[in-house]
């Protein structure tokens, strides 16, 4: 039996851990809890935004977690946070940007985390390039999630057709996941964030998102070969 505590950045990452992921591992006798990084402060109105704006935040939780089952047996500590708009005081963030490849410079910021974590039982996520991404996978799902709204579907399966990788789909401030899923529902996905992508997400096969996004499979791997 193995325990993961999932450090993620808000309530949205929270009910996609504890609605689908616990019990897509539960059946593999590994029981995951998903703790929203505390930041001390309301995000009230704070819409499209991450609940960690430092990585002072996230180190601080990690390292209390980790030191409070620092004498059981089979705990691990791992992280569900977006590359975009990632803290300005992450490790090394200024060095990565060397790295024109996505999935080299999220695998170079993951590093510096354990390094800067310097735990043997802490393994960093960090999504590429926001947790939206993973609805990229069916756009029909956000259209159904707000049919009150005319979204256009079609232009926006156009839009995302563009790429041939869904982790890929840029972190500028206005093209981000996020950004675009807001375009496309006149403003209200960001209102509605939590309960919205909830319901998106509550009925997908995970192993469907496994094979769609490698660094995604790539963490769920990692927490299957503890």
């Amino acid at each position: 039996m193995k325990h993961i505590y999932i450090v993620v950045e808000g309530q949205s990452e929270e009910k996609f851990v504890q609605n689908i992921l616990v019990p897509y591992f539960a059946v593999k006798n590994i029981f995951l809890t998903a703790e929203p990084v505390i930041t001390g402060r309301s995000t009230k109105g704070k819409y499209c935004k991450g609940g960690g704006n430092s990585y002072k935040l996230y180190k601080s939780h990690i390292e209390r977690l980790i030191k409070q089952f620092s004498n059981a047996k089979n705990y691990y500590f791992t992280t569900m946070i977006d590359l975009y708009a990632l803290p300005t005081d992450f490790p090394k963030l200024d060095e990565s940007k060397v790295h024109s490849d996505k999935y080299k410079l999220v695998q170079f910021l993951e590093s510096s985390f354990n390094e800067d974590i310097s735990a043997r039982n802490f393994i960093p996520y960090i999504q590429l390039h926001e947790f939206e991404t993973l609805m990229f996978h069916n756009l029909e799902k956000i259209a159904d999630e707000f049919f009150d709204i005319n979204v256009n579907l079609k232009e926006f399966q156009k839009e995302i057709n563009q790429y041939d990788n869904l982790e890929l789909i840029n972190s500028s401030p206005s093209k981000a996941p996020s950004k675009r899923i807001d375009k496309y529902t006149n403003g209200q996905y960001c209102t509605r964030k939590v309960s919205a992508s909830a319901n998106i997400l509550k009925d997908v096969d995970v192993d469907l998102l496994r094979d769609k996004y490698t660094h995604f499979n790539q963490w769920l791997q990692k927490i299957e070969d503890i």
